[in-house]
């Protein structure tokens, strides 16, 4: 049976918190995406994000975001879900940008887009782009992000 492990990360808007989810565009697949990074032997599931983080939002690590100490949920998926037909583990963890800087920098990159929880929920944005099938099913399976009324 194949096995994956993998961390999800819920960056947080820093006014609007959970009201507002940070993604970004994955070109290669054309939908919005949140930073998901598959666990490596050895690696903690906050670390493989951590490391993920700075490499897809090209952020410093340890200065322009802070990671939850503890996932907000951690997930298990046998091969019997409709949601993956190998067996997941999932974590996800919230994250919190930090400092003017690195706002700034999120705010101008075109890649980049703040969704409501109903946008991601839906899984669509309100002008119509796609956002990753899958991680809307482990999203709406996890429950950890809320609706809001616009």
């Amino acid at each position: 049976m194949n096995h994956l492990a993998a961390s999800i990360a819920l960056v947080r808007h820093p006014v609007h918190l959970e009201q507002q989810w940070l993604s970004y565009w994955n070109a290669g697949r054309y939908y919005y995406d949140f930073v998901t990074a598959e666990r490596l032997e050895g690696e903690s599931y906050r670390y493989c994000l951590d490391r993920e983080l700075a490499w897809v939002l090209r952020v410093r690590q340890g200065k322009d975001y802070l990671i939850s100490s503890q996932a907000r949920l951690h997930l298990e998926l046998d091969s019997d879900s409709e949601l993956t037909e190998t067996f997941a583990v999932v974590e996800f963890y919230v994250v919190d940008l930090f400092g003017e800087s690195v706002r700034t920098s999120v705010k101008d990159n075109q890649q980049l887009r703040w969704l409501s929880g109903d946008e991601v929920l839906a899984g669509q944005t309100f002008d119509g782009s796609p956002l990753n099938p899958n991680l809307v099913k482990l999203l709406q399976k996890a429950d950890v992000i809320a609706r809001y009324p616009r």
